[in-house]
């Protein structure tokens, strides 16, 4: 368990200091929550909180840059920030939570019922990192969750205008989600990620295929579709059963192509 706390001044000290036994310390809201795993397996907590230039929103060429330490709460009340990225924001019911949880430690805790990963996934948006060697590199949302990176989040670029919508299901606005769901529209089609509770972070290509080739396929297709999925992990435990959770993203995703198109009821 962590008995030791750095205040790193910049990233290129907290970069510096960090090693593999160590965890960078945002806004608390996932490395103090109580079971957290990284707490248990880091010596030092390094935090960001006196880090210069982490935090801020700007817009530029169609595109809003934000500081990874910028809070939801900063998210929520900026002019700067797209609706969409408000609505998930939003997701996080409480805003005492809201005001310490900020936009890099949600997505560098890379869990299975993030707030803002599937609608930052479908918006293609890309993070800034600082390694070690001091250099800074750019990846897509989905390269980085989807690998390790022994690396400090400075920044996220998302799309401005862009028609993206979300849903998500919890028992409570306080609960874990079993589903958060997000889709965005282009030019060849719409882009479909999920979270869904003890299966992970999801690209759903197969489903985005689908309604490229059939724009017009019925909920009932859709729901079959993804019954008979057998690359589709997903099973029975306390947020719900395995036929549950397929129906969940069955009907889920059908409902928001049928909003990006223009089609709802």
């Amino acid at each position: 368990m962590a008995n030791k706390l750095l205040m790193a001044k910049s990233p290129e000290e907290a970069i510096g200091a960090k090693t593999a036994r160590d965890a960078f310390l945002a806004g608390g809201t996932e490395v103090n929550r109580l079971g957290s795993e990284t707490a248990e397996k880091a010596d030092t907590l390094i935090s960001l909180k006196k880090c210069s230039g982490l935090k801020g929103i700007s817009e530029d060429a169609g595109c809003v840059t934000i500081g990874s330490m910028t809070t939801f709460q900063e998210l929520v009340e900026s002019k700067k920030t797209p609706e969409w990225l408000k609505e998930a924001a939003l997701f996080m019911a409480s805003r005492t939570k809201r005001n310490m949880a900020t936009i890099g430690g949600n997505i560098a805790a890379k869990r299975d019922d993030s707030y803002l990963i599937p609608a930052l996934s479908a918006a293609g948006a890309v993070v800034e990192l600082l390694g070690r060697d001091g250099k800074k590199s750019r990846t897509g949302i989905a390269e980085y969750t989807g690998g390790k990176h022994d690396a400090l989040i400075t920044s996220v670029t998302v799309p401005e205008n862009i028609k993206l919508v979300s849903k998500r299901y919890a028992n409570t606005a306080q609960s874990h989600a079993v589903l958060t769901m997000s889709a965005a529209m282009y030019d060849d089609g719409i882009c479909l990620n999920g979270a869904v509770r003890n299966a992970g972070l999801l690209h759903f290509c197969d489903l985005e295929k689908r309604f490229r080739k059939e724009p017009d396929v019925s909920e009932e297709d859709i729901i079959e579709m993804v019954r008979t999925c057998t690359g589709l992990e997903t099973a029975d435990d306390m947020f719900g059963s395995d036929a549950y959770k397929r129906y969940l993203i069955a009907v889920t995703a059908f409902d928001l192509h049928r909003q990006l198109t223009g089609k709802e009821v």
